[in-house]
């Protein structure tokens, strides 16, 4: 059964950087602006303020997500390629940005892809996200929409081509159970634990 944890940066299995270089350079052979070779892994600057998911499998790293709080800093290049300095401060301090998504070939039609975005959706809800950020290519475009995330515009990203940015209305309950996203029942049990708090 795999288990599931959020790490700092400080905390992070180094085995996490060489999964991520296993995956986008062996398997995929995608170019990668931040991959070292000598060492087999890939860091960017998003990791020293990131928050990582990670599934692991008896011991192994089977799975892994990452999540940036912009109010943490650190989140460039991002910050300027999803254009969130078009937000209000008010909307930065409560944006977050999801990448680094990704699960070993034997994993990806496992419950492990679901359960990570479940979780860093959770932990981003609980350390006051109310929108997420991120990128992806057009053949995972509908699976993004299904969780909730809504198409903003296109560019083109230096590793990995004509990508459509997106955005996810994190706190949108209504919108979520609409569509059915996976999120609106952890959405529902938050917001509800909230208003207890509230009253209490």
């Amino acid at each position: 059964m795999p288990e599931y944890r959020v790490y700092q940066y400080k905390d992070c299995p180094p085995d996490l950087f060489r999964f991520r270089y296993k995956i986008y350079v062996e398997e995929l052979h995608r170019p990668q602006s931040y991959a070292c070779h000598e060492t087999q892994t890939i860091e960017d600057p998003l990791d020293p303020t990131g928050h990582q998911c990670v599934a692991t499998d008896k011991g192994e790293i089977v799975g892994c997500v990452r999540l940036n709080l912009v109010r943490e800093g650190g989140v460039q290049p991002y910050f300027d390629f999803y254009e969130l300095y078009r937000l209000s401060e008010r909307e930065q301090l409560s944006a977050s940005i999801c990448t680094r998504y990704m699960a070993a070939p034997a994993f990806r039609k496992s419950r492990v892809p679901l359960e990570l975005l479940k979780m860093i959706y959770l932990f981003g809800i609980e350390n006051g996200a109310t929108s997420c950020y991120m990128d992806t290519n057009a053949p995972f475009l509908n699976m993004y929409k299904k969780f909730g995330y809504q198409t903003l515009f296109e560019k083109n990203h230096p590793d990995y081509g004509r990508v459509t940015i997106m955005r996810l209305p994190v706190l949108d309950l209504d919108y979520l159970q609409a569509i059915r996203s996976p999120f609106a029942p952890i959405c529902r049990r938050f917001l509800e634990q909230r208003a207890a708090l509230a009253i209490a």
